[in-house]
């Protein structure tokens, strides 16, 4: 007979939770599953709110951070002592770009080496941070996201650009996700699309890029840029889209590629661990290693509908079998546990 986990009280520590970037959505995911398998999780946005902590550090059963540099760089700053068991969730950038940092490298490997657990996406994340910190390796688990559909009404969604093929690109605009990268290639080819579409969605982060989008916006006719929006209206893109674009040069598990699955969207990805681990190219999605390659599967696919209406398909039912929320808390209630007993 299976036994079912006492509930626990979770301090779930995150960057973001109040605003509309990735890590506010894993905490807003994993704060509504946890809670419906039955645990009490409090979430403290650590870059958005200020208030003490110590009164939340001593009810917890279990603090969970999200982000291992962020987190740590917090938990130093404020010389807060964790007494519980921590888990730590090392996601994309932290792996993928704050490594290449010895400083930011040193901080997080005291935090982690402090940790009962480090969580992470994708194999590809596991191998960095065993390769970055060996003494680590038996404190790693792969645990892959959860993808959902907001239950929420969506508020009305805007007027959305006409036209064929629909390309949707949500992403901040940093230079890691190279959001232009393929547009030279497009318009260069553009006539094999000449009612092509590409919309940008996603938060200003940077400004030499924002000025670079800004100039691509007023420059190609086909491109347009919209400012972020929550989790509950992103249907409405989704749906609007023919396909769902990646071109980040690096990546943790894209959210938006999984969104647009469970939207019946398939994923078009520039090649990297976090896009490989969600798309099984000719399958649910097509990966890419040059803007070139990326117009000519982009072209296959518009021509052949009855190749496109299996990869939709694919994408939804892989989506739904991968990366089901309800799995993803009951694997972190197994951590939680195991850590506890």
């Amino acid at each position: 007979m299976t036994t079912v986990p006492d509930p626990l009280c979770i301090l779930y520590l995150t960057p973001y939770y109040y605003t509309a970037r990735g890590n506010a959505a894993t905490a807003g995911r994993m704060k509504t599953y946890l809670e419906k398998a039955g645990h009490e999780v409090m979430v403290y946005a650590f870059e958005e709110e200020d208030s003490p902590l110590d009164e939340k550090l001593e009810r917890a059963d279990i603090v969970h951070a999200l982000h291992a540099r962020r987190a740590a760089e917090f938990v130093e700053a404020h010389r807060l002592r964790i007494r519980k068991p921590l888990v730590v969730t090392s996601g994309g950038t932290d792996i993928n770009i704050d490594l290449q940092d010895a400083v930011k490298k040193q901080n997080m490997e005291q935090f982690l080496a402090d940790a009962g657990a480090v969580t992470v996406f994708t194999g590809d994340a596991e191998q960095k941070i065993v390769e970055s910190f060996p003494r680590l390796s038996s404190k790693v688990t792969v645990i892959p996201q959860g993808v959902d559909i907001p239950p929420e009404k969506p508020e009305a969604v805007p007027v959305l650009p006409e036209g064929s093929p629909k390309l949707l690109l949500p992403a901040g605009l940093r230079p890691v996700k190279d959001v232009l990268y393929v547009c030279s290639a497009l318009q260069k080819n553009l006539s094999r699309f000449p009612d092509l579409q590409l919309l940008v969605l996603g938060e200003e982060m940077d400004e030499q890029v924002k000025k670079e989008v800004e100039q691509a916006e007023q420059e190609l006719s086909w491109f347009f840029r919209y400012p972020p929006v929550k989790r509950k209206d992103m249907s409405g893109f989704y749906q609007w889209a023919d396909v769902v674009l990646n071109t980040s040069v690096s990546e943790g598990q894209p959210m938006s590629l999984l969104e647009g699955m469970m939207h019946g969207v398939p994923a078009l990805a520039r090649k990297n661990g976090g896009s490989e681990s969600v798309i099984a190219h000719g399958r649910n999605g097509w990966l890419f290693s040059t803007p070139q390659e990326f117009v000519e599967i982009l072209d296959m696919l518009m021509r052949d509908t009855s190749l496109y209406r299996q990869a939709a398909g694919e994408a939804e039912k892989y989506a739904a079998r991968y990366h089901c929320p309800e799995e993803e808390a009951a694997e972190y209630t197994f951590l939680y546990d195991s850590l506890l007993r």
